[in-house]
């Protein structure tokens, strides 16, 4: 195979190769970066030609993959009780959306979406190069009815929500027609998707996850505005059945979580394409002990992840059977580790190579980005990730930091843990 590299270029060799397209590694592999951030070729080390003047990085020993992708994180979150959480102004959050894309980004998550809490102006901060951080797209403020998940107010009459910044315009709204201005209003702001709460959730003071939040004709009119906009689409928060079936009737383009989905749900994910985004880490992450000791997860939040998490394994299991799309997704906040959640879903009974497709190729093209990353293939951005053994025998490795042992972004190291 002859590639002409160009200048700045780099040789990963001697690798095991996972491209994201098959689970038949190449054993004895090399992938050639040009001097642009883009593959240049992949293949049998055999078959791959590497003139001498380019720079080598020895490969034996570890698999290759491409970059990971994450559907479904937060930024601006963390898990912390609310006496800090109060104490928070907007630069704050700023500061933090930029450190915690950074630990991603070092993580080998080289791609996310963030679900909701991001101004446009983190997603500009790493496109330009001026703050290191993964490619990103953002929601900017979540759309919530009023009591829905998404409002802040508490039963005191406390609005946890506070005064928002004018890049982050509230998302509450009841009726298609406040529905139809505030969506415009995040447009506006930038948005790359509208994330909509179609049912209640976990955290949220006065709701249950299995309530239905809008009506069919409210999720319709965030479908119409992001179509009209040419943006991404909507993504639904949507834990009970009838919310589920409510944001897919509407015409929504992910569903997350998705705990309670029944037999119509499926067969609308089915029939329509639409990915599941299960988001497993979230639910590890809640459970920690100090985090329930602290007080970070409130008891009713706890009582409501016990609720909720058996079922939820047992409609994932029925929908991955059934042949419903899955995207990586971990609802990851400032203290995740967020390849953890291939290894979660392998445990809730995905196969290690359909969890690494659902954090490369599925993901990519959920979020329309699957043309420049998700597979190891010559033309695309050399988003890397080299990891120490093999993630389809040993599908554990995601949750140790270390054994991510080297990051690429468009061919540019970002992180490198091999003599560590």
């Amino acid at each position: 195979m002859g590639i002409a590299p160009g200048a700045g270029s780099t040789a990963l060799v001697g690798v095991r190769l996972l491209d994201g397209r098959s689970p038949d590694a190449v054993e004895d592999g090399t992938l050639v970066v040009g001097g642009d951030g883009r593959i240049v070729a992949a293949g049998p080390s055999h078959a791959v030609d590497v003139p001498r003047d380019v720079a080598r990085i020895d490969g034996a020993g570890w698999t290759l993959v491409p970059g990971l992708i994450d559907c479904h994180v937060h930024l601006t979150g963390a898990h912390e009780p609310l006496h800090d959480m109060v104490r928070m102004s907007a630069t704050d959050y700023v500061v933090r959306a930029l450190a915690t894309g950074r630990a991603y980004l070092e993580s080998g998550v080289t791609t996310i979406r963030d679900a909701g809490g991001a101004p446009a102006g983190v997603k500009r901060a790493f496109a330009s190069g001026t703050m290191p951080g993964p490619r990103t797209q953002v929601s900017v403020q979540y759309l919530s009815q009023t009591g829905g998940h998404g409002d802040g107010w508490t039963e005191s009459g406390t609005d946890l929500n506070g005064q928002l910044p004018p890049d982050l315009p509230s998302g509450i709204c009841d009726g298609v027609d406040e529905c139809r201005k505030v969506a415009r209003a995040q447009i506006r702001a930038g948005a790359d998707w509208l994330k909509v709460m179609a049912t209640g959730g976990v955290y949220s003071v006065t709701d249950s996850p299995e309530a239905a939040q809008f009506t069919v004709e409210e999720l319709t009119v965030f479908v119409e505005e992001a179509a009209a906009a040419g943006i991404r689409g909507v993504l639904a928060h949507a834990e009970g059945t009838r919310g589920i079936l409510n944001a897919l009737r509407a015409g929504v383009r992910s569903i997350e979580h998705g705990d309670l989905i029944d037999d119509e749900g499926i067969e609308l994910m089915v029939a329509r394409d639409v990915p599941l985004v299960p988001t497993y880490l979230i639910v590890e992450e809640m459970l920690h002990p100090d985090l329930v000791a602290s007080g970070a997860t409130p008891p009713w939040a706890v009582e409501k992840i016990h609720r909720m998490k058996d079922r939820q394994l047992g409609t994932f299991r029925e929908a991955v059977g059934r042949g419903v799309r899955i995207a990586m997704g971990t609802d990851g906040t400032a203290r995740s580790h967020l390849p953890t959640e291939l290894s979660l879903m392998v445990d809730a009974g995905l196969d290690p190579f359909a969890a690494l497709r659902a954090a490369t190729t599925e993901a990519a093209r959920l979020l329309d980005v699957d043309g420049e990353v998700g597979t190891l293939e010559p033309g695309k951005s050399a988003d890397l990730v080299l990891v120490s053994g093999d993630p389809l025998a040993e599908p554990a490795l995601w949750r140790d930091p270390a054994r991510v042992a080297l990051v690429l972004q468009a061919g540019r190291v970002v992180a490198d843990r091999r003599d560590a």
